[in-house]
Order: structure tokens, then sequence, then C-alpha cells
């Protein structure tokens, strides 16, 4: 019988293997066989740690966006305004279908189970839409954002945060890019963050400039 450390090192291999070749091919189209030969381990391990393969893809959806789940949590606590709280929070979300770009196609595989798109609902989509509300409701509060719909805000941040990073086909044929390289990624992070803020913000007057204006007869 493995020890509780053998375990642990067994089942991260097997979350490693499958994390590493899905980033190598922006799919998440790989078999037990392959993530069993990149691990080194039997792929009778899989359905003995996670109960299958849809088990194993939960919990490699659960390494990669667990860390940032738990600093969304302290980014609700944090004494920053609002508008700063969404810029980190958008450019969180980016960052990490940038870094692992498979992220998208995931999740939107494992909604297609109910089982499995319960549980992503639970721990992933709940939690961004509940942070996603507190920032909206303290901007409404600061008199910085306009009155919204949280879950208006929710699809649109999210729709543009996936399309780009699931569009990569789209990007090349239509416009002669091959991926989302870093220069793209900080470019659209700023040019969403630029149209999501402009359409939330409260219009302020301009400021006059130069004292009082004062009119000619």
């Amino acid at each position: 019988m493995p020890s509780s450390n053998e375990r642990s090192s067994s089942r991260q291999a097997l979350i490693d293997a499958a994390k590493s070749l899905m980033i190598e091919r922006g799919s998440i189209e790989v078999s037990l066989s392959e993530i069993a030969q990149r691990s080194g381990l039997n792929s009778a391990l899989v359905k003995y740690y996670f109960g299958g393969k849809q088990g194993l893809l939960l919990a490699l959806l659960e390494d990669v966006l667990g860390p940032s789940m738990r600093q969304m949590e302290g980014l609700l606590t944090m004494d920053v305004p609002s508008v700063e709280k969404l810029k980190l929070h958008v450019k969180g979300i980016i960052n990490i279908y940038f870094r692992y770009p498979f992220v998208n196609r995931l999740i939107h595989y494992l909604f297609e189970d109910q089982q499995a798109g319960e549980k992503v609902a639970e721990t992933i989509s709940r939690p961004l839409a509940k942070t996603q509300r507190s920032l909206i409701e303290q901007g409404i509060a600061e008199g910085v954002f306009k009155p919204i719909d949280p879950k208006l805000v929710y699809f649109i941040v999210l729709g543009a945060c996936d399309h780009l990073f699931f569009g990569t086909q789209m990007l090349r044929i239509a416009f002669g890019v091959e991926g989302v390289d870093d220069d793209l990624r900080r470019s659209y992070t700023d040019t969403l963050l630029e149209l999501l803020l402009n359409g939330m913000t409260v219009d302020k007057p301009p400021v006059e400039r130069g004292g009082p204006r004062v009119r000619l007869l």
C-alpha cells in the first residue's frame, strides 16, 4: 500500500503530466495512455486517484485555478479603490488564460457534463461572480461605478477574456497572428480595461484649468 506522500506525489505527477501535454498542444485532447507515459505511471492509477478521466480533469482545473481563486478572496479585503481592484481582477483572469491556454476549452468541456459542470460552477463560477458583484457594489458605494447588473458584467468580462484565447485559429486566419504572445496579452488587457471602465464609470464634469472661465461680452 503506497504511503500518504507517495499517493500525493503520484497524484500530482498525473496532474502535471496532463497539464504539460495540454500546454504543448494547446488542446485538451490527450489520452490516458499519453498522460501515463508522460508521468511514468500506470494509467490505471487515474481511476485509483481520481475515479476516472473526468475526475482528473476536475483536479487539473483546481490545480491551475485554485491559487488564483484564493488570491481573489484576498482581493476583496484589500484597502484599495474598486477601480484598482477591478483592474487587478481582469488582469488576473487574462494572465491565467495566457499561462494555461487550455483552461477555457477545459471549462467548456466540463460544463457539457451536468455533474462536472455543477462542480465547476460551485468552485469557480459562483465565487468569481460573487467577487465581481462585491467589486461593483463597492464602486457604486464609492460613487465611481454606474448602477449596473453584475450578471451582465460577468459575461462581458469572461466572454472577452475567454474569446481571445479560444479564437487563436481566428487570429491566424483573419489577422495573420500566430497565437497570443506577451505583447498582445498586454495590449489586449489595456484595451479591454479601457473599454470596460469607460462604460462602467460615472461621467465626471470636465475640470476647468487656469481658474474660472470669464464670459466675454
